[in-house]
This record gives structure tokens, C-alpha cells and sequence, in this order.
């Protein structure tokens, strides 16, 4: 089975060693808990409680101060690795505590933040670093080389989508069985077992449209009439899916002027599970009609997996019908980005850019595409997408 090396390692090593507790936040099976297993197995005490396991969960619900007792037994604060920490809420108020104390050097997972944002839970503010972990990315699943990009495994990115877990599996059927089962569980772990919903079979039919509509601005009287909700509960819906980070939400750029649209754009995390959630086959056939969305998602989730620290990904659309994909914003400079599934860039794909560009009066502007070598036009430089990381040198180009 394939193995993959992620680059995040070094840096959430870097964290604990210098005494940073960290939360690292991901969608189930991103690979949380085997990279965090990686980076504290050099540590001479860690304490582990894998709270997916029942009896480890049920054990520390009705009595988290275990974790109390247990950190304090040895001479030199250990690391306390918590996996999926949102299950047990209640041990939220322990923790804090003992990293008040500087008893305990927190190296926690979670896959949700619906507990920790919802009721009376305590989600240790001020004492945890974030850190986030998305799909592999493509320079970690080798897409990406020094002489370029690898067109099939970009196809294979845009059916499957980048969980180590369904592309360490090599046969084409055990990936699609996978994944269609990914869905499935989310709503009996995610949605049941956290009663999230009154009603899991409206919710389930909520799911697949929000799955075919990833990468818009939903319409949510529409969805509401099509699933058999009213108006407030989709919006509902969006909040769960968001908070339980199977969606990204992308908001409008420039809400507060009178000629844009400002309903907010979601995206699911990953293309393999949208294509799953949306009822849709993993083969080629997928490609000839949607490979121009599936490439957008794609070019998007991979600009948020590998955006600095700081920077801020909007989109951009007037009610004239003018837009831009993604805009990029970073310590005061904007920088417009366009995604088109194209080998052949045309001067008329920069119109939207170009109308961008005259109103924010920005420097630089991208045409994201399937060129091999980056062409320039007069509103903007067309770039390949293998090289759609240069879009981050712009932002600090003087």
C-alpha cells in the first residue's frame, strides 16, 4: 500500500518542542491522528487517549479528571495526545487547567467543531495553537516536478479526490467503494450519534444538492422546496456541514458595496467525496462533463491547503454578471485569480479580471489553466497550473 510523506510534520514537531500545545482540525481521515502518532513518538512521555474508541471515551466521560491524575504521576510534563477531543467536551475544562499549570504540552486532533463551538464547552482560547490539515496536496501526492505537472494524476486528483487512505488503495473499485461509503458514515457518526438533525432522510437528499452545487452560491429556497425543509433549516444544514469542516466556506469580496452579489460560495474539502456525496460515478465519462468545475474545486482547495498565514481567499461577482474565481488578500495587496479547464487562453478570459483589476486597482492578475509554459496577455498572466504556487509570490512582490 502507498505511503505519504506530509510536509506538515516538521513544523507541528517544532510546536511541541518549544512547549505550543496545538489543535490540529481536519476532516475525518485526512490523516490527523497518524501524523500527530508520527511527530510525538520522539517524546519520552506522551499519554494517549484515542477518543474514537467507546471504551476510552466512556471511561473519560465519567471521569475526565483520569487525565488529570495521570498527567501529573511522572516528574516532567508530558505530552497529552488527545484524538478526536470533541467527543468528550466535558474534558475540555481538565485540560485547561492542567495547561494553566504548565502540567501538560496538548498535542490534540478533531474533525468537528460543532461541540466546541456549541452550548457551554470550553475551546481553550488563548492557550492552543490551530493548525489545520487538509487532503494531501498535490506537491505531496507528486503531482507536482521540476519539469512540471502530471496530467494524470491531476485527473486522478479530480475523480478521487486527496485522502491518503482512498489513493494509498490502487484498485479503481476499492476507491469508489470507499468513498461512497464516506458519506454514509458522516451521517450515521457525524449527524445521528450528535442528533445534529431531527430528520436524517431530508438531510441525506440536503446533502447530495449541496454536493452537485459545490463551488456556487447556493439558492436556498430552492434547495428548500427540492429536500421538503423551510428556508432557515438549509441554512442550517450549511452551518453543520461547515462546522463538522466538509465544507469551506468562501465569502463574497467587497460586501458592503451595492453592486456585488454577497452570498458566500461553498466548496466540499475534497473532489472524491463530493463526487461520492453527489450520486456520481469515478470514472472518465465525469471528466468530459464536468472537468471544468472539478478543476476549479480542485485549483481552490489547493490554494487554501497551501495559502500563508494570514492571507484571506474571497471571490468576486456583480449582479451585472462580471467575475472573478478566487481573490487573494494579504497585508493590504489583492491579487485576482481565474480558473479555466482551457489549453488554448483567450484574451476574452481576462474580461472579468480585467474588470477587476480597473475598479481595485491591482498589480497582478491570473489566468489558471492547462498552458505548459505561462503566457503573457494584456490583462494578466496566463499561468500553468503546475505553477499555480507562483500566485503567492505576487502578493509580496514589490
Amino acid at each position: 500500500m502507498t505511503t505519504f510523506k506530509r510536509f506538515s510534520t516538521t513544523g507541528l514537531h517544532e510546536d511541541l518542542r518549544a512547549g505550543r500545545s496545538l489543535l490540529l482540525l481536519g476532516p475525518r481521515q485526512t490523516g490527523k491522528s497518524t501524523l500527530l502518532k508520527e511527530v510525538i513518538k520522539s517524546f519520552p512521555t506522551v499519554l494517549e487517549y484515542p477518543l474514537q474508541i467507546p471504551s476510552v471515551r466512556t471511561r473519560l466521560s465519567l471521569d475526565p479528571e483520569i487525565v488529570l491524575r495521570e498527567a501529573q504521576g511522572g516528574k516532567s510534563p508530558p505530552i497529552v495526545f488527545v484524538d478526536e477531543i470533541q467527543k468528550v467536551p466535558e474534558l475540555l475544562d481538565v485540560l485547561q487547567y492542567l495547561l494553566d499549570d504548565k502540567k501538560i504540552i496538548l498535542a490534540a486532533t478533531g474533525s468537528s467543531a460543532r461541540k466546541l463551538r456549541h452550548g457551554a464547552v470550553n475551546w481553550l482560547p488563548g492557550r492552543i495553537h490551530l493548525r489545520h490539515l487538509y487532503p494531501l496536496t498535490w506537491e505531496e501526492r507528486g503531482i507536482l516536478s521540476s519539469t512540471g505537472g502530471n496530467e494524470t494524476l491531476l485527473e486522478e486528483r479530480l475523480l478521487f479526490g486527496g485522502l491518503p487512505g482512498i489513493l494509498a488503495e490502487a484498485n479503481t473499485a476499492t476507491r469508489q467503494s470507499l468513498l461512497s461509503t464516506y458519506a454514509t458514515l458522516y451521517l450515521e457518526e457525524e449527524i445521528r450519534q450528535e442528533s445534529a438533525v431531527r430528520r436524517l432522510p431530508p438531510f441525506a437528499k440536503f446533502l447530495q444538492l449541496a454536493a452537485l452545487e459545490s463551488g456556487q452560491s447556493p439558492n436556498l429556497s430552492k434547495i428548500a422546496s427540492q429536500v421538503g425543509v423551510s428556508h432557515p433549516t438549509v441554512g442550517q444544514y450549511f452551518d453543520i456541514l461547515e462546522e463538522s469542516l466538509i465544507l469551506h466556506r468562501i465569502p463574497s469580496f467587497g460586501m458592503n458595496r451595492s453592486d456585488v452579489l454577497r452570498k458566500p460560495r461553498y466548496y466540499f474539502f475534497d473532489t472524491g467525496v463530493r463526487n461520492a456525496a453527489a450520486g456520481l460515478e469515478h470514472s472518465r465519462g465525469l471528466l468530459t462533463l464536468q472537468a471544468g468545475p472539478l478543476f476549479e474545486q480542485a485549483c481552490v482547495l489547493e490554494l487554501l491547503a497551501t495559502a500563508p498565514p494570514g492571507t484571506k481567499l474571497s471571490y468576486w461577482r456583480t449582479k451585472r454578471g462580471d467575475e472573478v474565481d478566487i481573490v487573494l488578500e494579504k497585508a493590504g495587496r489583492t491579487v485576482p485569480v481565474e480558473i479555466k479547464w482551457t489549453d488554448t487562453p483567450r484574451p476574452e478570459d481576462f474580461d472579468g479580471l480585467k474588470t477587476f483589476a480597473s475598479q481595485e486597482k491591482t498589480k497582478h492578475a491570473f489566468l489558471i489553466c492547462r498552458i505548459p509554459h505561462p503566457q503573457k496577455f494584456n490583462h494578466g498572466l496566463a499561468l500553468p497550473w503546475a505553477r499555480m504556487k507562483d500566485v503567492w509570490k505576487s502578493l509580496t512582490d514589490e
